[in-house]
């Protein structure tokens, strides 16, 4: 690089930065908003020890904290090394590195307090003396998304990379599922499904499926494409479809409900899953059978907005490599 290409890029890489920085705080935001409301519902209803759970928000807050140190450490020193890793979907320079530890300890933190909230009378309580009632805890549980979406907003660093596109791509997809999931957890909210095991059913593959960003984040991170992806892939997918569309088949033809649109999406994502589980387990085999059994080589790239001071000298050394 230059020192007039260098000079060129300094406004991106300004530009890039701020985006980072209101994506992460953003996250902070949603995470403290999210915490706060469901603290509160539990501590005006319950006589529980009201510190155990500003604790746990605390724990969550500074785990996300270091997450972003590490990942921008990871990041630096991926890019100042000389023997840069990329993921199975390109050069990423250790975007993703910690992102799915921090989902797991939000999902173990919040996953417990919705599940109190639900089962208990609190529900009740919210919706007689709480303003806005059931559909605040609605609108609260529902921050899940745009967090899961500010936080891959945060640590992308190339916005036209492979990576980002991926993860995308896998957001949409945990969008449709909590989208399909929540819709049936506001009919056990109106208490429209009558068999109690089809009720805990629907509350088992929510959290399912808020837990499924863990697996392809950490998915993103992976150094080469292993048949254990393709299968945990097909398995996330597996999991949250078909008892959904089981609870479905049962509201149609035993409880002669109306047909959900979503009865559709669910036979449709089941078998998008499978017929890409056969095709990317038949090129992997074809890998294997050319001898192509080794890591994911990297793709002689590096990123500008990961440039150090002694950037110019790795990136010589690894297009000459």
């Amino acid at each position: 690089m230059t020192s007039g290409e260098f000079v060129q890029s300094a406004p991106l890489l300004e530009t890039r930065s701020i985006r980072s920085l209101m994506y992460k705080t953003l996250c902070f935001l949603l995470l403290v908003l999210q915490g706060a409301v469901l603290d509160f519902y539990l501590i005006i209803f319950t006589d529980l020890y009201w510190c155990s759970w500003i604790a746990t928000d605390l724990v969550v807050v500074s785990g996300w904290g270091i997450f972003f140190l590490k990942n921008a450490r990871s990041k630096r020193e991926r890019a100042c090394g000389f023997h840069q890793k990329s993921s199975i979907f390109g050069c990423n320079l250790g975007e993703f590195t910690y992102a799915y530890l921090a989902w797991l300890i939000y999902v173990i933190a919040c996953t417990p307090k919705v599940v109190l909230i639900l089962e208990t009378s609190i529900l009740g309580l919210i919706a007689l003396k709480v303003p806005c009632g059931v559909t605040g805890l609605k609108v609260t549980v529902l921050l899940s998304v745009p967090l899961l979406f500010c936080l891959i907003s945060s640590i992308v660093v190339d916005l036209n990379g492979p990576t980002r596109h991926h993860s995308q791509t896998c957001f949409l997809s945990t969008c449709l599922d909590l989208l399909d999931s929540f819709t049936l957890l506001e009919m056990v909210l109106r208490a429209e499904i009558p068999s109690v095991y089809l009720k805990y059913t629907v509350l088992s593959v929510y959290f399912v499926a808020l837990a499924v960003p863990v697996v392809w984040l950490y998915e993103l991170t992976a150094g080469e494409l292993r048949c254990r992806w393709l299968w945990a892939r097909f398995g996330t997918g597996l999991l949250v479809n078909a008892p959904l569309l089981v609870v479905r088949c049962f509201q149609v033809y035993v409880y002669k409900m109306p047909v959900s649109v979503f009865m559709f999406k669910n036979v449709l994502f089941l078998g998008i899953r499978f017929l890409e589980l056969l095709e990317q387990c038949v090129t992997v085999r074809r890998l294997w059978r050319f001898g192509g059994t080794g890591p994911a080589q990297f793709s002689h790239c590096v990123s500008e907005n990961d440039m150090c001071p002694h950037g110019y000298v790795n990136t010589l050394a690894v297009t000459q490599s």
